[in-house]
């Protein structure tokens, strides 16, 4: 893949790139950066007099671009959450722990990626001389993507797990249109002075972020993602994330569908390859493990109740889809 490597400076790759940080103060490196993202706190985990950075941005209407490194000592990022746009990291020399309280942990090294949504509060160790690249879309653009992708009638509100690609064609169609995002940005390209190859280089970007990483909203699952132009489907998706405490059953989802359960169930299966109560039960799962996760440590929530709030009258059947879909049973992550 041709980007940049994180490792060379702005100055040195020509185009649009500016490098705003280079050098060892750790006060001015967390003013600059926190201006360049969000408020940005930033600590050496070692000798403060070890520490060193570089950081460089250059991009056109819709997408930044940027290389960062940290040198010398582990260095801790503690940033807000985003919140207006969404960062896509790519580790090219190194390794960093991304940790998402309550959420999430990853170790990843160099060649690998993973995605910050504007949702997620989280902090990155950076080992000494990891270096990354980014690209920086904005929420609103990755939000109306996966409202297309997902058929619907407006923007969805995209939330990704730290998860990398979800395949290797999916990392080589994420490569190739980073690598054409780099190149509009390092090569003064027309996207720099035509709104048209802007607007449509960045729509791109989001349509193969969709196909790409993990999406974790609720009642969104990424092996199941894709163009759903069945509008009975798109009400019954609708219908089940936000009704998803209730008593719902077949019937019910027909008649809010209007069509036959026959119908619906086969539009289901066409479009969603499950069945609109499977669909619905994995609504139920997601909320419940939000709720499961978002309630570590406190004594008074319970399993059960979780689990009977979300419609699982059967623990055992309950315990056992869980695990199955995210791999350690629900009281796992109550105590984590």
């Amino acid at each position: 893949m041709s980007e940049p490597d994180a490792d060379t400076p702005a100055d040195d790759l020509g185009g649009s790139m500016r490098t705003l940080v280079r050098g060892q103060s750790l006060e001015e490196t967390q003013a600059i950066i926190s201006g360049a993202y969000s408020p940005y706190r930033l600590s050496v985990l070692g000798s403060a007099d070890a520490f060193s950075a570089w950081y460089a941005e250059g991009g056109f209407p819709g997408v930044t671009v940027s290389g960062l490194q940290y040198g010398g000592a582990v260095t801790l990022v503690d940033p807000q959450p985003l919140t207006s746009y969404l960062l896509v990291c790519r580790l090219s020399h190194g390794t960093v722990r991304v940790v998402s309280p309550g959420r999430e942990e990853r170790v990843v090294s160099a060649g690998e990626t993973y995605v910050l949504d504007p949702y997620r509060k989280f902090q990155v160790y950076w080992e000494s001389g990891a270096r990354m690249t980014t690209v920086r879309l904005s929420r609103e653009t990755v939000e109306a993507a996966a409202g297309q992708a997902l058929g619907g009638d407006g923007p969805v509100r995209a939330r990704f797990s730290l998860n990398g690609a979800v395949s290797p064609a999916a990392v080589r169609s994420w490569e190739g249109i980073s690598a054409a995002l780099h190149r509009e940005v390092l090569g003064e390209g027309v996207a720099q002075h035509s709104p048209i190859v802007a607007t449509q280089l960045t729509q791109a970007a989001a349509a193969i972020l969709m196909e790409t990483y993990e999406l974790i909203t609720p009642g969104v699952d990424v092996r199941r993602t894709g163009a759903v132009g069945h509008p009975a489907v798109r009400r019954v998706m609708a219908l089940a994330q936000e009704r998803a405490a209730e008593p719902l059953t077949l019937a019910d989802l027909a008649a809010a569908a209007r069509v036959s359960p026959r119908a619906l169930q086969e539009a289901f299966r066409r479009y969603l390859d499950t069945t609109p109560l499977g669909y619905l039960r994995e609504v139920r799962l997601a909320r419940a493990h939000e709720e499961l996760a978002a309630a570590r440590g406190d004594g008074d929530v319970t399993v059960s109740e979780v689990a009977y709030r979300w419609g699982f009258s059967n623990l055992g059947r309950f315990a056992a889809v869980y695990q199955q879909r995210y791999g350690h049973t629900p009281s796992a992550t109550l105590r984590a």
